[in-house]
């Protein structure tokens, strides 16, 4: 069998205890021992955990990816999702400037599992609803001391990552070098466009974690402390997703046109506070106890101002556009031409029910806590293991949805006829007349706006809508894991391990509301004895207190804000204004029958799931070539049940369920219901140790993800409208889930090929194909496009069956392939202090046939599954001069779908390429200090994205420069 020789580096390594053993040097008990003369080689920063990071790598048995910390404190990330993003073929969704979810191999995080020391996680990711992926920012980078991406399964692997599966680690203190030892890092935070708008520039971060050895080294303890508090801040554009065509031209061809746009900003601030806790045991060589425990808590203020200009679906007969400017998108031939845009021109609302327009403040705070607990055993006998591993993790994550809406309104009297035939004399109110706005879209910039009213000016400003919508999503998993391991004695065996995992898990979403006003701006009189008249086509809508439906004044809960050459009406204090508007208390938002959809949308998915598996380990020749890997299965059986409500048909009586205002309806049931299925999933992983440097490695499995927990609930609403007949009554049904949606299934390939130098570099080269059996796309089927006897559904006796919305599993999946290359290497040759320079780059292509309905955004194509980027690279050039290190990275990534929160819902957006550059320098001192400094968006890249055409703009936000300033030590 082909050994690997230990060099000069590999010394270093392992004396910094960041290096790996490999299977053959464990196996053959070797000892690595340095005698008086051995070079010492000192490793520090981002070139210690590079070298770790492809040490990991080269020794895993799996394909895979590693970033090794070495220590806790030592990534410089702000999360963990920063620092994942620089590996081949990962990328990173940013919110509010800092990553938060990871896209892998063109697939976005619903794709991902994400285990913390083999656990699965929790997620507190939702934001529209509840969800399964894993909001990584919610993962202090200085607290993770090693995060890997297994890109090609194992039967031993927990399930669910048809992408990837991500698995974080933390500190062992037993394998800490030093008896006792602190580590710790001060970071002063200042952006540098936050200002701009009053927010706030700077804030700070600060860790500080220690690893001590007790009773004869039996007793390792560790605790850790991150805390984060710095701005969030955004400027920019956010659309209204398009949802009509009109005939804007005057000659029979229909035009698209955004339903709306909202020129906004945001700020506030981040406040995290990561904690860890890890004991270890063990008093003997074969037993040993372990017990670890993460918390973290993310409070991230963001408070929102702007514009809103709503309603461009509306009829055109409703308004006028004068000067219009259309983006011309040429048709195949044959084919209706309705794809143009108009992106350009002069808004003049005509009607009181026109579009309308608002300064509008919103609070979207949202507070997230994650508890991960685990308890592990091992036990070691003369030629097997045993462990055992009990663990739960929660969720839980809250979103304010909190909104003002403020209108510009013309004053006056009027004579009306009063209940006794008397005239008298009110006061009345509408909003104000002839509003414009004049606008030119722009690509990846801020749309071009002129206004012909003043916004800010509280003589006639006022309060017009006011609502809450809280969201609240929980998340919990309780599992239990055995596993065996029987080591043999043979030519080609090593050994067999087999266990069993049992877990449980329940999602849940509660979801209320409050709201008073109306969309389009009030329209009134008051009456002399205070009584108050609403237009009837103006009521107030929303209004289940029963408040008075009258403009509300502002006075001492605003400010204006300049941005751009624009002024903007905020609300300084929104607690404080619907205090004095309804009452301290009066504006609890509650689940309601009047907003059927606060119970149709809030309830549970539970998710049990027992799996068992076996694996054979082997090491053995073919040749001259060394052949090492694992063949294995796993069996998995998921019960899946939904828990909610469903409106009852044809008169059927249901259940008897009442709502906050305690009004009781009985054509609703409670339900409960959901499928069984089992899945065995083979895999095989295998790796040729074709010379000392060089490798070749081959896997192949079955993979299994869970839908997305959102597209699992059961719930469902209907109402009623009028046929394509114009005359016959017609019942519609609208759901938010399919609880009995098939999980995603692939067929997956890896090859790739690994050359590692002397010196700590690296080449690798990887192919990987995934035959996908089917994805998860929305539909809506309108009135006469499928029998609803096909899909289980029965309308009411005299009722045309009409539109039903729902998700569903498409007829075909397809391929997605890719290739992968990655490149380090150390220039130790060259003279002088460019011996300390070196390079990490990889670079990522993806393809893939399958498609997705387009849905409303992106009419009659399809689209490409959310978070694929054909091209994607990342460089790092680091250079270590005596002391000083420095670090210069840069990721880009292709333009890529995904499914963005867009005003008032979600929809498909065609996200623009974009290229991120950090820098970081530092010094050590040489007594366990570094002075650091870092920026991060060096360049102050934005995020865009459209709706297919450069001009329909979706989003535009710019976050700024983040700077860094501070100090590491280690002691």
């Amino acid at each position: 069998m082909k050994n690997f020789k230990p060099n000069l580096l590999m010394l270093a390594l392992t004396a910094a205890g960041i290096a790996a053993p490999t299977t053959v040097l464990a196996q053959q008990n070797n000892t690595i021992e340095q005698d008086e003369e051995t070079e010492v080689i000192e490793i520090r920063g981002i070139r210690r955990s590079i070298l770790g990071s492809i040490d990991k790598k080269r020794f895993n048995d799996t394909v895979s990816e590693v970033i090794d910390a070495g220590d806790l404190n030592s990534l410089p990330d702000v999360s963990i999702a920063d620092a994942l993003g620089r590996l081949p073929g990962v990328t990173t969704i940013r919110a509010s400037g800092q990553s938060s979810q990871l896209n892998i191999r063109g697939m976005d995080g619903d794709f991902i599992q994400t285990t913390l020391n083999g656990r699965e996680q929790a997620s507190t990711s939702g934001y529209t609803a509840g969800s399964r992926w894993i909001s990584f920012d919610q993962y202090p980078a200085e607290l993770i001391n090693q995060a890997a991406v297994y890109k090609s399964p194992k039967a031993s692997l927990v399930e669910g990552g048809v992408a990837a599966t991500v698995e974080l680690k933390t500190v062992n203190p037993l394998t800490a070098e030093k008896q006792h030892s602190f580590s710790g890092s001060a970071r002063y935070s200042w952006n540098d466009e936050a200002g701009e708008i009053d927010g706030e520039e700077s804030g700070h971060r600060l860790s500080l974690s220690y690893q001590g050895k007790f009773l004869n080294d039996t007793l390792g303890v560790a605790v850790g402390a991150a805390v984060l508090d710095q701005p969030n801040f955004f400027k920019g554009f956010d659309a209204h997703e398009p949802s009509n065509r009109q005939d804007y031209r005057q000659d029979g061809t229909q035009v698209r046109s955004l339903d709306g746009i909202q020129l906004r900003y945001a700020r506030g601030k981040d406040e995290r506070t990561g904690m860890l806790f890890t004991t270890v045991y063990q008093p003997t060589d074969n037993f040993k106890v372990a017990f670890d425990y993460f918390r973290s808590t993310f409070k991230s203020e963001d408070f929102r101002h702007g514009l809103n200009f709503e309603g461009m679906e509306k009829s055109i007969n409703l308004y006028d556009v004068t000067n219009p400017v259309y983006e011309i998108v040429p048709q195949a031939e044959g084919e209706v031409d309705d794809n143009d845009w108009l992106v350009g021109g002069t808004v003049h609302n005509m009607a009181y029910n026109g579009p309308w327009f608002e300064m509008r403040s919103e609070d979207q705070t949202t507070d997230a806590t994650t508890d991960s607990y685990g308890f592990n055993a091992e036990y070691l006998g003369d030629n097997f293991e045993i462990k055992l591993d009990i663990a739960r993790s929660e969720g839980k994550k809250t979103r304010m949805d909190m909104i003002a809406s403020m209108h510009a309104y013309e004053f006056g009297t009027d004579t009306v006829t009063d209940g006794d035939g008397n005239d008298v004399q009110v006061e009345t109110w509408q909003e104000k007349s002839d509003q414009q706005i004049t606008f030119a879209y722009q690509n990846q910039q801020m749309p071009s706006v002129v206004l012909n009213t003043d916004y800010t000016d509280l003589d006639y400003m006022r309060l017009g809508i006011f609502e809450r919508f809280p969201h609240l999503y929980t998340d919990k998993i309780d599992s239990a894991k055995l596993d065996f391991k029987l080591h043999l004695e043979g030519d080609f065996f090593t050994s067999i391990e087999f266990g069993t995992r049992l877990s449980e898990r329940r999602f849940e979403d509660k979801r209320s509301v409050f709201r008073w006003g109306t969309r389009e701006g009030q329209k009134g009189y008051r009456m002399p004895d205070g009584t108050v008249v609403n237009d009837p086509n103006t009521t107030c809508e929303f209004n289940h207190y029963g408040y008075d439906c009258t403009p509300r004044s502002l006075e001492g809960f605003t400010k204006v804000t300049e941005l751009d050459g624009l002024k903007f009406l905020e609300v300084t204090d929104m607690k404080g204004l619907g205090d004095a508007t309804f009452g301290v208390g009066g504006y609890e938002a509650q689940q309601t029958w009047n907003h059927n959809w606060t119970l149709i949308e809030s309830g549970a998915v539970e998710e049990k799931v027992s799996a068992g598996y076996v694996m054979a380990n082997f090491n053995t020749d073919l040749g001259n070539v060394g052949v090492t890997g694992n063949f294995g299965v796993r069996v998995v059986r998921t019960d899946t049940k939904t828990i909610g409500i469903q409106q009852l048909q044809g008169g059927l009586i249901g259940d008897e369920i009442t709502d906050d205002n305690g009004v009781t309806r009985n054509d609703y049931e409670n339900v409960k219901y959901g499928p069984e299925y089992t899945d065995t999933l083979p895999s095989v992983n295998l790796n040729f140790q074709i010379s000392e440097q060089e490798q070749i490695r081959f896997a192949a499995a079955k993979v299994l993800g869970r839908p997305p927990v959102y597209q699992l609930r059961g719930g469902a609403g209907s109402w009623a409208d009028t046929a394509n007949d114009g005359t016959s009554p017609r019942y519609n049904v609208w759901s938010k889930g399919n609880p009995n949606l098939d999980p995603f299934r692939a067929t997956q390939y890896d090859l790739s090929y690994e050359y590692f130098t002397d010196n700590g570099g690296a080449f690798t080269a990887a192919i990987f194909y995934k035959d996908i059996e089917s994805v998860i796309e929305s539909i809506t089927y309108n009135e006469g496009d499928i029998p609803w006897s096909a899909i289980g559904l029965e309308a009411p006796e005299g009722f045309v069956e009409g539109q039903y919305q729902t998700v569903r599993n498409t007829d075909e999946g397809g391929y997605m392939q890719g290739l992968e290359l990655a490149f380090t290497t150390m220039f130790d040759q060259l003279p002088g202090v460019f011996s300390g320079l070196g390079i990490n780059a990889n670079y990522s292509y993806t393809d893939s046939e399958i498609g997705l309905d387009g849905g409303n955004t992106f009419t009659n194509v399809h689209v490409s599954l959310p978070g694929l980027s054909e091209h994607v690279w990342s460089a790092t050039v680091f250079w270590d001069i005596d002391n000083l290190s420095t670090h210069f990275n840069a990721r880009y990534r292709d333009e890529y779908i995904y499914n963005g929160a867009t005003p008032g819902g979600a929809t498909f957006e065609l996200a623009d390429e974009y290229l991120i550059v950090d820098w970081q320098v530092s010094y050590n001192f040489n007594n366990g200090v570094d002075a650091v400094l870092q920026v991060n968006n060096l360049t102050n890249e934005s995020n865009s994205s459209t709706y297919g055409t450069p001009l329909s703009t979706g989003r535009y936000h710019s976050f700024g420069r983040q700077f860094f300033v501070g100090a590491n030590f280690n002691f």
